[in-house]
């Protein structure tokens, strides 16, 4: 369940050039797309976070910072778009697999793997001549027709759920949720001494080295972490002890501010309200302290660790001899997770006692479940409202970096929103192919999303117009943007149970309801969600996580 990087090696062509289908194989871009899992919104350095992350801060400084880059609520949510371009209704994860409802199962849309009302972007780049790998988390279907070795990669090494343990245990995450693992489409297990991290990075690189060809690829690197449960190798352990003994009201003015000095929002922006369920850290006893810092810890090292694999990446490209012709992209796949273990589906405190190891000092460790839990994803979802599960600004806005080759920004942010369902047009365009009216003899759905190009090339602005509305609905939950303005519904006790409206471009906090001031501006976006509620063909759930009727 979900952070990303797409890196476009590209070979003696910039971004602003055209890329007509008739693009000699020579001149298309590489393209390696790398995702996280889970990360919160400022998190890393560049994006106001105190977590050591060396390589993506060296990214934002050669390249630009997207502010408002939306992606979905969940793990597989958001990947059904990336890969596809469209709304996650339209492409078969109108609801998570995992949290199906009885009225949602078997309709259109509501399949819970990537249907083939959609081309998967790996398909069709494998269609206009490139080498296809991956390595990592799928969660885009479980059935051997669903694998990726199925819908466009030739090299894969693959955990299909949307996650596990981080070592080689294969334990699953919470119950009745057994891992499986896949490579080039045949049922495998991890090595001994395998950590997700360092061995995803492994794999992605030895797909890359053992091309011999000077064809194009797509590598997507899908990195579990910092997904929970919280764990890192041994060595990693430590790295923030004692860090974090503030709590986590401290750390959000702390990020806050440095927010607002690095451009990253606006000065006027308070932080989002806070959850009145949970504590604040002065209303902790001494060991509940104790426990969540040792959380934070552990969650931080996960990110750093991360930014160190990035490195190994970018040192093969420049070793490679592509560094200097490379594009990266770099977002996460939803906001921070603020749901302990013990919120899955049909895992409860006694199940967790009793299959984890959670003695204090294994935490981290193999066998030990533990989550960041909602004090700290609130935290590292600065200065927004809520998080994973949520479309609420925490939910689903994602730090952007994009630094390379063809990216006439250096060291620049940009407020201009834009979309994970964008990235697939981007990649087409890119690469010199255009999306299927048909594919294998069925009419497939055109993409909502909009190309980056102008925009990156300084063609333009921005990527969608003032007034053109972007909505979601997850589990119930509604949200509509139609340019500074948004509108949500949330149910209680995390929201009113009735729609709320803020100008995200001086609150984006959600603090300052405007409802009543603006009661015209309310009705156009209520109308708007259910405009685009019915062209995406939304089925309410009945019941279900949230317990919505």
């Amino acid at each position: 369940m979900k952070s990303v990087i797409l890196i476009f090696t590209l070979l003696s062509i910039s971004l602003s050039s055209s890329f007509a289908t008739s693009t000699k194989v020579q001149e298309r871009p590489n393209i390696l797309l790398i995702a996280v899992d889970d990360m919160g919104y400022s998190d890393i350095s560049p994006f106001g976070g105190e977590i050591k992350t060396p390589n993506i801060n060296s990214l934002a400084q050669q390249g630009v910072k997207f502010t408002n880059f939306y992606v979905g609520p969940s793990c597989s949510v958001t990947r059904s778009m990336l890969f596809s371009g469209n709304d996650n209704h339209v492409a078969g994860l109108g609801n998570m697999n995992e949290l199906l409802t009885p009225n949602q199962v078997g309709k259109p849309g509501y399949e819970g793997y990537l249907n083939d009302s959609v081309v998967s972007i790996a398909s069709l780049l494998k269609q206009a001549g490139y080498h296809t790998y991956m390595a990592g988390k799928w969660h885009l279907g479980e059935e051997p027709s669903q694998d990726p070795s199925k819908r466009g990669f030739q090299r894969v090494y693959t955990m299909l759920q949307g996650g596990t343990s981080h070592f080689d245990d294969e334990w699953m995450m919470y119950a009745n949720y057994t891992p499986t693992y896949r490579e080039d489409g045949i049922r495998t297990h991890v090595p001994q001494g395998f950590y997700s991290t360092e061995f995803y990075t492994k794999q992605i690189i030895k797909y890359m080295d053992e091309q011999k060809d000077d064809k194009p690829f797509f590598a997507y690197l899908s990195f579990t972490a910092p997904h929970d449960p919280l764990h890192v190798p041994d060595e990693w352990l430590d790295k923030y002890k004692g860090q974090y003994d503030k709590g986590y009201n401290n750390l959000r003015k702390k990020r806050l501010a440095k927010m607002k000095k690095l451009g990253i929002i606006p000065k006027s922006t308070t932080l989002g309200p806070w959850i009145s369920k949970v504590k604040k850290w002065d209303k902790l006893t001494t060991n509940e302290k104790k426990m969540q810092m040792r959380k934070m810890e552990i969650y931080a090292a996960m990110i750093e660790n991360i930014d160190y694999h990035i490195g190994r990446v970018l040192k093969y490209l420049k070793d490679s001899g592509k560094q200097k012709n490379t594009l990266v992209i770099f977002f996460s796949d939803n906001g921070a997770n603020g749901f302990e273990m013990d919120s899955y589906p049909n895992t409860d405190k006694a199940w967790i006692e009793k299959n984890s190891d959670n003695r204090f000092s294994n935490w981290g460790k193999k066998g030990s479940r533990i989550a960041q839990g909602p004090g700290w994803a609130q935290a590292s979802s600065t200065p927004f409202y809520l998080y994973k599960n949520f479309l609420a600004e925490g939910g689903i806005r994602s730090p952007l970096i994009m630094s390379g080759a063809g990216v006439k920004y250096k060291g620049e942010t940009m407020h201009s929103m834009a979309h994970v369902m964008d990235l697939a047009p981007t990649l087409l365009e890119l690469a010199g192919a255009k999306y299927p009216a048909t594919y294998k003899g069925k009419a497939v759905k055109q993409p909502r999303g909009k190309s980056m190009i102008p925009l990156l090339s300084k063609n333009s602005s921005t990527v969608h117009k003032s007034d053109e509305a972007i909505g979601w609905e997850y589990n119930n939950f509604k949200a509509i943007r139609i340019g500074d303005y948004k509108g949500i519904w949330i149910s209680k006790p995390f929201g009113s149970g009735k729609w709320r409206i803020f100008d995200l471009s001086v609150d984006p906090g959600e603090s300052n309801d405007l409802s009543i001031k603006k009661p015209k501006l309310r009705q156009r976006l209520i109308e708007a969600w259910h405009e685009y509620s019915k062209s995406v063909g939304v089925i309410p759930p009945v019941g279900g996580l949230f317990g919505n009727k």
